[in-house]
């Protein structure tokens, strides 16, 4: 009778919401929040603006776009980068600095360098001092990335400078990568306002919001792959057959990896002198996802991959590691595919440690009363937390391997651009971060729902108050 009268009370809660809603008290009562989403949309639009800002000095030369587009370096940095790299501008190297440090001082936190580890310990204080030494290591991350750029675009041919000689002086070695630096901590700065004054994480919206930009355009580009103007109507039919189907599947792909992405192995768990809990909406658990490692290990193998192919291109064409990389480590290869693949499974296991240590877990279990019913506490917890931890990180990894080699292994078959195919590392970070966003806007107005209720609360004791007076 208890649990019917709150299902009444739950679904009369619900239908009210609704109809607030409706009659746009929701925006009225979440002023808040409103202002956040305003907030946070007006910056975005901002960097948009700032990615139209070609870098000063450079004049681009016709092909530039397609010449990026085509090399496997600027497509892993224009994912990362907010997707500013192909208009070359001040923000062309966008947050990628950053995540690329994140992701280093994060592995080295891992009981590899004790001070790191106990500043992962320290709560709040200790993030700071994380967050201050990612900033650091991004200045030189940033120099090598954007001194890597100008050697990769020079060398073939896209950029030239507008002032002095065609070749490059020691001047735009100085003011390129001067001002590339300048726009990456321009837009962590912007990241940041996000995340005090928006909606989620600035960093991750930031590159949501320049994959999404590029959306529209990869379907036109698409659209024109297949349908051309002036052929037959036999092609045409085919053609638009074509595309529709490339269509259900971006739509059947999406809805994979989301599937894939919010599954997870509820783990029950017990403490100490509690009784058994029968509804199962109420049972206490430790959640294990499916893909624990996130998006992480494909941008590991990727940035591992693409680094000996753009240095083979500025050593040039007559080199024999020119040959090997092209043969082996190119994405436009089978070889090239499969190596990628075994690289994403192999940091899937790796980095799925690294953010769950069983050890630690049962420790924590040990000390807090904690146990898995039928485990016996310590190392048998261990021993079970481990294979659960292996047996997830096995079907993610090659799931995870799997999208990630998707848009090559399709421009293989069709001779679609890998640029324009599905899949990839853009789509797992994409849907990874609308989720994130959209749990955290949960949260919010969670959170403002508790606020109002306990001020009704107040304001109804308040009235009773009044007239007991």
């Amino acid at each position: 009778m208890a649990a019917k009268i709150k299902k009444i009370k739950g679904a009369n809660r619900k239908t009210k919401e609704k109809n607030e809603f409706a009659k746009g008290n929701f925006f009225i009562r979440n002023k808040d929040l409103v202002k956040r989403i305003v907030f946070t949309l007006i910056v975005l639009i901002l960097i948009r603006v700032g990615s139209l800002l070609t870098v000063p000095g450079i004049q681009l030369n016709p092909g530039f776009r397609e010449g990026v587009d085509g090399q496997e370096f600027f497509q892993l940095l224009s994912t990362l980068g907010g997707g500013t790299i192909g208009q070359f501008s001040i923000l062309s190297l966008g947050v990628s600095p950053y995540i690329t440090a994140s992701i280093i001082v994060q592995l080295l936190s891992t009981d590899v360098i004790p001070v790191l580890t106990r500043w992962s310990k320290s709560g709040e204080r200790g993030r700071r001092k994380l967050d201050r030494l990612n900033k650091v290591l991004t200045i030189p991350f940033a120099l090598m990335q954007s001194t890597a750029t100008i050697f990769t675009l020079q060398s073939s041919g896209l950029i030239t400078p507008k002032w002095g000689s065609s070749d490059f002086s020691w001047f735009y070695y100085i003011l390129v990568p001067t001002v590339m630096l300048a726009g990456t901590f321009l837009m962590l700065w912007i990241a940041d306002q996000i995340t005090i004054k928006g909606i989620g994480n600035g960093v991750s919206i930031i590159i949501f919001a320049g994959i999404v930009s590029g959306m529209p355009g990869n379907f036109i580009n698409t659209f024109k792959f297949w349908i051309k103007a002036g052929e037959d109507n036999v092609i045409l039919f085919d053609g638009i057959m074509k595309f529709l189907i490339y269509i259900v599947a971006f739509v059947f792909v999406i809805f994979i990896v989301v599937l894939m992405n919010e599954a997870d192995r509820k783990v029950p768990i017990q403490q100490t002198g509690s009784g058994l809990v029968d509804t199962k909406d109420h049972t206490p658990h430790l959640p294990l996802k499916l893909n624990n490692a996130g998006v992480i290990p494909v941008i590991f193998a990727s940035a591992i991959i693409s680094t000996p192919v753009t240095i083979a291109q500025i050593v040039g064409e007559d080199s024999g590691f020119y040959l090997f990389t092209q043969t082996y480590l190119s994405f436009g290869t089978w070889w090239g595919i499969g190596i990628y693949g075994v690289m994403t499974v192999l940091f899937t296991f790796l980095y799925a440690q690294v953010q769950i240590n069983p050890e630690k877990i049962a420790e924590n279990f040990k000390k807090s009363g904690t146990f898995i019913p039928g485990i016996k506490p310590g190392k048998e917890t261990e021993k079970f937390l481990t294979g659960t931890i292996n047996r997830l990180s096995f079907m993610g990894a090659f799931f995870l391997a799997g999208i990630a080699v998707l848009p090559y292994i399709i421009s293989k078959l069709t001779d679609l651009p890998s640029s324009l195919a599905i899949g990839g590392t853009g789509l797992i970070i994409l849907i990874s971060v609308a989720i994130q966003t959209t749990q955290q806007l949960k949260g919010r107005l969670i959170q403002q729902s508790f606020i109002d209720k306990k001020q009704e609360k107040f304001s109804d004791e308040s009235v009773q108050t009044s007239h007991i007076w």
